[in-house]
């Protein structure tokens, strides 16, 4: 990871991480046992898939199509600096099973897609958007607009870089103190009087401020044409991209600050129109998926998911945080870790399951109602791109195991007829 990397990442995590204990939620009582129930997971591991692409490239994140078969992007990792230049993506279609059915490449930085209702796949990155028949067959391709005519605008960018680098120095020192400050109040206790959740906190503010002393140095030395460069390549980076019958739904950076926007338009690329802005998500993550027309966000900044109608006016938001300060283990419903859900899918029942960075995906009801623990699957690595499918009966799930460039094959367990089947 570079310095500019570090910068926007650590930029990132304090949007949302500075108040973590304050934010979370004390959850609800409820009955010992059908919190036990809930907690178990109905699903387990069947299969894991390696794969790899051109120059080892790897995967980057999944969804899954009309027919069932995995969708697979294989490429280059998202960058907050500039994308390297004539970067090969690859699609790999897979059975339900694992099997590989079919591979072809996308002629740009992909780095993200999902599959419409009549079988269209759209693939987005790199400030560019396509669309591609079930057999790989490209059917359109374009420059998103309104990242080509933020871009045109360079002179108001540095305007705004100027402001942004006053800004960021001032919340740079305030997020040092806080999360020095949030470490020592944890060093202040014994041990083994820590919780499990206090002891994964501690070791994420050690981590947090170790990054934060390789970048005091860079930061100070940041320039306007450093924050125009950060900048141009974060508007370049799709997060998200959801489709629904008619419209196409994706997630991209602002060119002020480390928000996200929600633009709308049409499956043949028309009628662009942002209906959200000033969304916050940690570590370069915002999902977005499609409930009818309305869409859904992965809002991980505030352990939820949100629901809002195609023009960006909320719904309703459901989810809550671990209550970490009680010293108490999370209830089998709550969102641990520095910021989750990461991801999210929903069924064709309309349930709606969500993954978790540390590899737990949990499923609620279209209602948010917890219905329980779908799996607990072992990954490395921090907040990260944790994409998931499911099938059409729900029998199985598909799961992205991005440090370990796998895909986890999930099937119901056979004995199970507990609260969270079908």
């Amino acid at each position: 990871m570079n310095r500019t990397q570090v910068f926007a990442f650590t930029a990132a995590i304090a949007m949302c991480c500075p108040t973590l204990a304050a934010d979370e939620v004390k959850p609800k009582s409820t009955s010992p046992t059908t919190d036990a129930a809930k907690a178990i997971p109905s699903h387990e591991k069947l299969a894991d898939i390696s794969l790899k692409g051109k120059d080892g490239t790897t995967l980057q994140t999944l969804c899954s199509d009309t027919q069932g078969r995995i969708v697979a992007l294989v490429g280059q990792s998202r960058q907050f600096n500039s994308a390297a230049k004539n970067v090969v993506s690859e699609i790999h279609i897979l059975s339900p099973e694992g099997k590989a059915v079919q591979k072809w490449e996308i002629n740009f930085h992909a780095h993200s897609i999902n599959v419409g209702p009549d079988g269209t796949l759209f693939v987005a990155g790199d400030g560019k958007v396509a669309r591609f028949d079930k057999n790989g067959k490209e059917l359109g391709q374009i420059e998103l607009p309104h990242i080509a005519e933020l871009i045109k605008n360079k002179e108001q960018m540095k305007k705004d870089a100027e402001i942004q680098i006053a800004q960021q120095r001032e919340q740079f020192d305030k997020t040092l103190k806080s999360f020095t400050d949030q470490k020592e109040k944890l060093e202040k206790k014994k041990l083994e009087d820590l919780t499990k959740q206090e002891k994964s906190q501690l070791a994420q503010y050690k981590q947090i401020l170790k990054s934060y002393e390789q970048t005091a140095d860079y930061y100070k030395k940041m320039t306007v044409e450093d924050v125009v460069a950060q900048t141009l390549s974060r508007l370049k980076v799709i997060n998200g991209i959801a489709v629904s019958s008619k419209e196409i739904f994706l997630v991209c950076g602002e060119s002020k600050g480390y928000g996200y926007a929600i633009w709308r338009m049409s499956h043949e690329f028309k009628e662009p129109k942002q209906v959200k802005t000033g969304v916050r998500g940690c570590c370069g993550q915002m999902d977005v998926q499609v409930a009818d027309s309305d869409f859904l966000l992965a809002e991980n900044c505030d352990y939820k998911f949100g629901r809002y109608d195609r023009d960006g006016k909320s719904i309703g938001a459901w989810g809550k945080g671990m209550m970490a300060a009680s010293g108490k283990e999370s209830a089998p419903d709550c969102f641990g870790g520095c910021c989750n859900p990461m991801n999210l899918r929903i069924d064709k029942a309309g349930d709606v399951y969500t993954a978790e960075s540390e590899g737990i995906i949990k499923r609620f009801s279209a209602k948010g109602d917890f219905l329980g623990t779908v799996a607990k699957v072992s990954l490395t690595g921090g907040c990260k791109n944790v994409a998931l499918a499911v099938s059409g009966d729900g029998e199985k799930v598909f799961f992205c195991d991005q440090p370990g460039s796998k895909v986890i094959i999930l099937a119901r367990k056979k004995a199970d007829k507990t609260l969270g089947g079908n």
